[in-house]
């Protein structure tokens, strides 16, 4: 049998919003999970902000508003508030608690350059693209003689956040950059596929032309190309593809007009929640 949860208070009728990581909450349920699945962005100002006002007048959490406020003021404010919070609500099973616990514990002996690329690495990971890029665009904007490496993944990384907001000729250089910080092999390789997303099939030999300690990446990248086509012949999304025209050819334009408007809706909204800013 599953984990019983109690639901606490009451969803507030004015939702708490979350400024850095561009997120609503509505009640106590919201804000565990919240403090679970974002570890990595907390510190003191994310938690403070009129949030414990907002838990005692919203959410009709008195006693937890008051202990939150206390943990706030204390010494390690962020990991007490967590503390506080799991231990009062008990949503969550001590291993997951353990795990959080863990991650402010790294980003407490962390630095600030490396807690931003944390930051930046979570939302990436969560697909939240544009807010990854703000806060690697922190790093490439501020750091100054940092450690070519560091710096070679913080420039890796925002290039594959302005890939995914399809900002190909952005996330070139980017990864141009991160390729002649660090010789990755990996960044020579997603340069030149930015490279060819942004440019035409002549602007793209002619690009190579000028290039030739690219070449031995440039190969490797059409082997894998060649992959990704087999691969996208037998997809869903080819097969859809597919029903669609059909649809088209046999007299029913309306179904696959249908079916686009259905299929493009979806695709607005997941780029939505990646640019939500």
């Amino acid at each position: 049998m599953g984990r019983v949860y109690l639901c606490l208070g009451k969803s507030a009728e004015v939702p708490y919003f979350f400024e850095r990581a561009r997120t609503h909450i509505w009640n106590v349920e919201e804000l565990c999970y919240f403090v679970k699945e974002n570890a990595w962005v907390l510190d003191p100002e994310v938690l403070k902000s009129g949030l414990t006002e907002w838990l005692e007048t919203q959410c009709m959490l008195p006693e937890l508003s008051q202990k939150l406020s206390l943990a706030l003021q204390g010494p390690n404010p962020v990991p007490e508030f967590v503390r506080t919070l799991f231990s009062y609500t008990g949503y969550f099973s001590p291993q997951d608690a353990a795990q959080v616990e863990k991650i402010l514990e790294i980003n407490a002996n962390s630095s600030e350059v490396e807690r931003v690329k944390a930051r930046g690495d979570a939302f990436l990971q969560s697909g939240r693209y544009a807010a990854a890029l703000r806060e690697y665009e922190t790093l490439t904007d501020g750091l100054t003689g940092a450690d070519p490496a560091f710096l070679g993944k913080v420039y890796h990384n925002r290039g594959v956040a302005q890939a995914r907001l399809f900002f190909f000729d952005e996330a070139a250089g980017s990864f141009e950059r991160a390729w002649r910080l660090t010789r990755s092999q990996d960044s020579a390789k997603q340069f030149l596929i930015a490279k060819r997303f942004a440019l035409g099939e002549k602007e793209y030999v002619n690009f190579l032309a000028d290039k030739p300690d690219l070449y031995a990446a440039s190969l490797k990248l059409e082997e894998a190309m060649q992959r990704c086509n087999a691969a996208w012949e037998d997809s869903g999304e080819a097969a859809f593809l597919e029903r669609m025209e059909q649809a088209c050819q046999n007299g029913a334009a309306h179904i696959g007009r249908q079916m686009a408007k259905e299929k493009v809706e979806k695709l607005k909204e997941a780029y939505r929640n990646c640019v939500d800013a």
